[in-house]
């Protein structure tokens, strides 16, 4: 059995209560495979304490028996970003574990490696192609060869959807960027020489269709064989 832990995000409850939540769709994809289970990767200590800021404080004794425990990650989308996604993407880029970012989570590891930091402080707000329904495609990328990604794909153009209203439009270094909208932003990126570290800006957990499925079926091959 293979363990995939699914970063929690925090939302408000009717009653304004602090909730910690798994994606669905993502447990959902994760808990259909074989050999595979779900878990989520919970608070530590007075993690999540700042909703605006998005700090938290991190137990680290008890984050990594958590994280030593897992065989993979899925960093999802979200609304604010935390210590946590930084952690556990550095984790698995140090550990080499197979790691997905989606979305929000993407744009965590774009910011991590930014040539400038203070380029991304999520606050540049974006429509037209770039949010729309999670179920419908929205605009197309480029695919750059020779990538991780392209690999996958084997395609050098795909139609995907997107459901966010940041952007990462600046300057990366270490990653290797794989795909790009049609106006120039990025949309995807990997860490190179390791076994599966794919940060993509859309939603494939929410769109599966035959590319989605690709993306997420090599993610879990790479988990299944070492």
């Amino acid at each position: 059995m293979y363990i995939v832990g699914i970063v929690g995000r925090v939302y408000y409850n009717k009653d304004n209560q602090k909730i910690v939540q798994t994606h669905e769709a993502v447990r959902r994809y994760i808990d259909s495979n074989n050999g595979l289970v779900a878990i989520t990767i919970l608070p530590t200590e007075d993690y999540y304490h700042g909703m605006t800021d998005g700090s938290d404080e991190l137990n680290f004794k008890k984050i990594n028996y958590v994280l030593d425990k897992c065989d993979a990650f899925i960093v999802p989308g979200g609304t604010y970003a935390y210590n946590l996604d930084q952690y556990v993407i550095k984790y698995a880029i140090k550990k080499d574990k197979p790691l997905l970012a989606i979305c929000l989570g993407f744009q965590v590891m774009c910011s991590m490696f930014a040539k400038d930091r203070t380029k991304f402080d999520m606050t540049e707000r974006v429509g037209g192609i770039h949010y729309g329904n999670g179920d419908e495609y929205a605009h197309n990328v480029e695919i750059e060869e020779g990538t991780l990604l392209s690999d996958i794909i084997g395609k050098n153009r795909i139609a995907v959807n997107s459901v966010h209203n940041d952007v990462v439009n600046f300057e990366i270094n270490d990653l290797v960027i794989n795909a790009k909208a049609e106006d120039g932003f990025i949309e995807g990126v990997e860490y190179p020489n390791k076994r599966f570290i794919l940060g993509v800006q859309w939603h494939p957990e929410y769109l599966i269709d035959d590319n989605s499925k690709k993306i997420l079926s090599q993610f879990i091959k790479k988990i299944k064989h070492k």
